[in-house]
């Protein structure tokens, strides 16, 4: 196949190469057995045009295309080598698409023909292979199903004094980041994280959800990716510190029955969008 078939140029034909746009060379990102073709940084990093993750995530360019625009996702223009500028994404700007088409239904008649269980194994695959942070969630009990979501932060104010940052994804649901639940009761900020056999079982008899979501939320200087659990398991989270003597966390399940935690994020979207 030429190599035009596989990229989305700009009508603009450059004569000479632009010392300010980066350079990418012709690669391919690697499934087990199965290969697409991607674009590749000096850094190493992988990005593929609107083309390119079309045949990935089975729907047409532009379709593909609308998706990211909508979103307002990571776009990022490069050259190759024959200096024809390309507007290209990043793997997880797939990750994100394919979730969503997961979520709809949207997978059943891909080419692939994948079960759900190896969906969810190549989203996770798409989804890390920048990393979310440093540290993944504890492999001993998040098992479940991978999701990616795009997701905006909003700070709710519970009382005087006390606030929480909460994630609201696109679909309306509410997440609280690992790092932020665990502060808000000064607990150590690892303790979701890496491999953990003790704790695992503390998690199952809470019987928090095994799914992993990653969110990825966009910041001054970019998008990055965080995990973040329901407000429900939080809820239950902080209820096993809190019978652990946690006063923090007593205090922080006092304000939340008070004034209802789902009130004030609710109050706080709202006022978010005025």
């Amino acid at each position: 196949m030429n190599q035009k078939d596989n990229i989305n140029i700009n009508p603009k034909l450059h004569q000479h190469y632009d010392a300010q746009l980066p350079r990418v060379s012709i690669s391919c990102w690697r499934y087990y057995d199965r290969c697409w073709k991607a674009y590749q940084l000096p850094n190493g990093a992988l990005f593929m045009s609107d083309r390119q993750m079309a045949l990935l995530v089975g729907q047409p360019k532009k379709i593909v295309r609308s998706f990211i625009e909508s979103l307002s996702l990571e776009t990022l223009t490069v050259q190759i080598d024959n200096g024809v500028e390309v507007q290209v994404y990043p793997l997880s700007v797939a990750a994100i698409y394919l979730s969503t088409l997961l979520k709809n239904g949207e997978l059943d008649k891909h080419p692939l023909m994948f079960s759900r269980r190896e969906w969810h194994s190549l989203i996770k695959a798409l989804g890390r292979f920048k990393g979310a942070s440093r540290s993944t969630p504890n492999p001993c009990f998040f098992t479940g199903n991978y999701w990616v979501e795009i997701a905006r932060k909003i700070s709710v104010e519970l009382e005087v004094n006390m606030s929480i940052q909460v994630l609201v994804l696109q679909s309306g649901e509410c997440r609280i980041e690992y790092q932020e639940g665990l502060r808000c009761v000064q607990h150590d900020s690892n303790w979701l994280v890496n491999y953990s056999p003790k704790k695992a079982r503390i998690l199952s008899d809470l019987k928090l959800s095994k799914d992993i979501t990653e969110c990825r939320v966009m910041e001054k200087d970019g998008f990055i990716s965080i995990y973040a659990l329901s407000i429900q398991d939080w809820l239950s989270l902080w209820e096993h510190f809190a019978n652990r003597g946690n006063r923090n966390a007593i205090a922080l399940l006092k304000t939340c029955a008070k004034v209802g935690i789902d009130v004030q994020i609710a109050r706080a979207i709202s006022g978010a969008k005025e």
